[in-house]
């Protein structure tokens, strides 16, 4: 077998050089692919086990960061592999993006937060390992676009966006993290409403969409402003009344503040 070089020992210009190839730019609900590669330094390098996680940079509850795992990605042929020195190893890796993955920019603009994968290379006894990431560019689904885009029509325009590890109560989420999109009028003043607060939950047919008055600087679901909600579907992208709907939920919105 010769002589193995072991993550953490000897010197770091021995250690494995790590590259992580990804598509360019994605979308919930699609799948995804890439190539992990692996390059051995001066000497030999062993690998017990490859964990590949999709993550998201988030907030818990209490408005500390946290890394949202939202799932994990197939890497066949990621254990028990030994890369002898001055050679390479190239893996496939891929899965499908969760419909609820959040999306990090809009428009081509990032939203100020990042999805990766989150490659751990494990040697053999030891239980930390070497963590790689490489982020990914997410696009929005069409319904999230379009009803973004409705209000867009309404004078609000994007600003920041977060995610925050939590469940929203009363949903269909199948992952413990929602994705909260903040919108200025940029008129201020002129609106009892001037800054609101989008979250998501998106399956296969489409979004379910939560309207409220901005509170950034709450993290817990139950303790910001109150919600109402409507829904968009994926097909609904050429309708021409979404920006109606739109006009509708800040009515009704408003009224449930005054009452």
């Amino acid at each position: 077998m010769g002589l193995l070089a072991r993550f953490g020992l000897g010197r770091a210009a021995e250690g494995p050089e790590v590259e992580i190839r990804t598509a360019d730019l994605a979308v919930p609900g699609e799948r995804i692919g890439g190539q992990l590669v692996i390059r051995a330094g001066a000497r030999s390098v062993e690998v017990d086990q490859i964990e590949n996680y999709l993550v998201a940079d988030g907030f818990d509850e209490g408005g500390g960061p946290t890394d949202l795992v939202l799932g994990s990605l197939w890497t066949p042929g990621g254990y028990d592999l030994e890369i002898g020195g001055g050679q390479e190893r190239t893996l496939p890796f891929g899965g499908r993006l969760p419909w609820e993955c959040p999306f990090t920019e809009l428009d081509g603009q990032p939203l100020g937060f990042a999805v990766a994968v989150r490659i751990t290379l494990r040697p053999p006894g030891r239980s930390d390992g070497t963590v790689h990431r490489s982020t990914l560019r997410i696009a929005p689904t069409p319904a999230v676009q379009v009803a973004v885009a409705a209000f867009a029509e309404l004078g609000y325009r994007p600003q920041d966006s977060r995610v925050v590890y939590a469940y929203i109560p009363g949903s269909d989420q199948h992952h413990a993290g929602y994705q909260s999109l903040f919108l200025t009028d940029p008129a201020r003043g002129r609106r009892k409403l001037p800054r609101l607060e989008l979250s998501f939950v998106t399956n296969p047919v489409g979004t379910m969409v939560y309207l409220r008055r901005a509170a950034p600087e709450l993290y817990e679901w139950e303790s910001k402003p109150r919600t109402v909600t409507f829904a968009v579907a994926h097909h609904e992208s050429a309708r021409p009344d979404l920006a109606e709907r739109a006009t509708r939920a800040l009515e009704e919105l408003r009224t449930l503040y005054r009452s």
